[in-house]
């Protein structure tokens, strides 16, 4: 049969029809069945999948809930410690803002101890008395804020260690050395600092400046400050020297400064043809000068050359380059009282005004001065000249006491010549009736500790100094604040205490809850796979 018959026959025949039926069939199937497990296997893969991820984010959600939970119970925890500790602080503490800008001086230790350092900043924190301390000038470069509160009685008989360079009016340069309060005062600024009762007095033979504030001033600014029955002496046989009421020599500025000094100026070497200057606010320099009120008593007996002015000894912008430019301000000042002098020296100068004995540049504002000056010039070279003109001065006393306000003092008055001065100033009243200590004493002998306490007179906070060994009118209260802190201190330790506890509880219970949370995770993970396979 031919080929193409045979094939028709066999499409004809049933059973091959059935066969061929059969067979299509069960292809289908299979690929169906197939189908479906991919897709059943694809789904529980997912299905994995997507449990794996939620329970990787239920345990991040825990983790992080329960890291809020501790948060908030270390917050709540932490609360009453900190409290705890604030209560520990005492009145007169430092720390606080103002302490991590200034540090803080309350007795006159701890003014000797600052004068060590060169540079810094410091604030007084009350009166000090400085009786019995004999002051090194402070080279210093800083800031000193005297905060409206005075330094009683300094005495000074030294010369700074450093100089600074100075000129005469022939712009000749001198190393020159300072005293005062300040010796060398360089970028510097001093404000609300009152000095009463200082004496300065010095004696050398080297170039040097003498006054109440800063001997020697480079670029610094002096404001706001008080000067009162202040003596300020220099004794020289050099060729550049001088005395000032606020500063001696220098630049910078001097702004709404009352001062009330006696200025004296002994050349002991006729034979050296000096320059000498002496000024009410300052004696050399270029210091600009602003609502300054200067009260006088200048005694100068020079064998050279006198630069003498109520305000200024001399003006002179330095160095010689700056001068072609600079433009200062001498603005709304006032002068009041004498200066006595005498120029031994054919070849005379002899300035002394109201205002400025010499100027060398004009290259200042001007405005506002006014005066009630007198220039008293003697011709007696043989006799030094000084405030009590009397061979053997005779002084009678008289003490006023201090009062809740006003400081108390000596005035002491010559019977012969009626001179009179003031000095041994004391520290205003105070009425404290419970000091607490904001400085331990360490020493048994020396007063190193401080006590703090609250004057119900005048509201302002009292210093003062004790040894460990020693035994103050107010023992009892001294003793009770001591134990006070005692017991302060041991409550802070045992607050640290249970905090750390607490602390270490509420960690344990986090990681044990955290452990839990991932082993019940693991077995529903488990159970879940069983569960599938079946």
């Amino acid at each position: 049969m031919p080929s193409g018959l045979q094939h028709r026959a066999v499409l004809r025949n049933p059973a091959v029809l059935i066969n061929t039926a059969s067979v299509s069939r069960n292809l289908r199937n299979d690929v169906l069945d197939r189908n479906i497990t991919l897709r059943y296997n694809q789904t529980a893969k997912d299905a994995n999948i997507s449990e794996e991820r939620g329970i990787k984010m239920f345990n991040k959600s825990i983790i992080k809930k329960a890291a809020a939970i501790a948060a908030v119970i270390l917050a709540v925890t932490a609360f009453p410690f900190n409290i705890a500790k604030a209560d520990t602080q005492t009145s007169g503490s430092t720390v606080s803002q103002a302490a991590s800008e200034y540090t803080e001086i309350r007795t006159a230790s701890e003014l000797v101890e600052a004068a060590k350092t060169a540079t810094g900043n410091y604030k007084l924190m009350t009166d000090v008395d400085m009786t019995g301390v004999e002051w090194t000038p402070w080279d210093f470069s800083g800031t000193f804020d005297g905060n409206g509160h005075s330094i009683l009685n300094l005495s000074v008989k030294t010369v700074s260690k450093k100089t600074m360079k100075t000129y005469d009016g022939n712009r000749k340069e001198y190393e020159t050395y300072g005293a005062g309060f300040f010796g060398v005062l360089k970028d510097s600024k001093v404000t609300g600092l009152n000095i009463y009762g200082a004496r300065v007095e010095v004696t050398s033979t080297e170039p040097c400046f003498a006054a109440p504030v800063a001997g020697l001033a480079d670029n610094s600014d002096i404001s706001d400050c008080i000067i009162k029955d202040t003596y300020v002496s220099l004794t020289d046989s050099a060729k550049m020297w001088g005395t000032g009421g606020i500063a001696g020599f220098g630049s910078g500025n001097l702004d709404n400064i009352t001062t009330d000094v006696t200025l004296v100026c002994v050349d002991t070497d006729a034979a050296v043809r000096d320059e000498q200057f002496m000024g009410g606010a300052y004696a050399a320099g270029f210091l600009n000068i602003r609502n300054c009120s200067i009260t006088i008593d200048g005694y100068d007996s020079d064998h050279g050359y006198v630069h003498d002015g109520g305000l200024v000894g001399m003006y002179m912008v330095y160095p010689l380059e700056l001068s072609k430019t600079y433009q200062g301000e001498v603005l709304n000042n006032k002068v009041k009282g004498m200066i006595t002098f005498f120029e031994d020296n054919t070849d005379r100068r002899a300035y002394c005004q109201a205002n400025m004995g010499e100027v060398m540049n004009w290259t200042y504002a001007y405005s506002g001065f006014t005066s009630d000056f007198k220039r008293n010039e003697t011709y007696d070279y043989s006799v030094t000249l000084l405030p009590e003109m009397c061979s053997n001065p005779s002084y009678s006393d008289t003490v006023t006491e201090a009062t809740a306000t006003d400081f108390g003092y000596t005035t002491h008055t010559c019977s012969t010549c009626g001179y009179t001065y003031s000095d041994k100033y004391t520290i205003h009243e105070h009425k404290v009736d419970n000091y607490s200590v904001v400085k331990e004493a360490t020493g048994t002998d020396k007063k190193d500790g401080i006590e703090a306490g609250t004057c119900s007179l005048c509201n302002q906070t009292v210093y003062r100094e004790y040894a460990a060994n020693v035994v103050t009118d107010d023992s009892e209260q001294t003793a009770g604040n001591k134990a006070s802190d005692s017991q302060s201190k041991k409550g802070l330790s045992e607050s640290t205490a249970v905090f750390t506890i607490i602390v270490v509880v509420i960690v344990a219970i986090i990681i044990i809850t955290v452990v839990i949370m991932v082993q019940n995770n693991k077995k529903k993970r488990r159970h879940n796979r069983k569960r599938r396979r079946r």
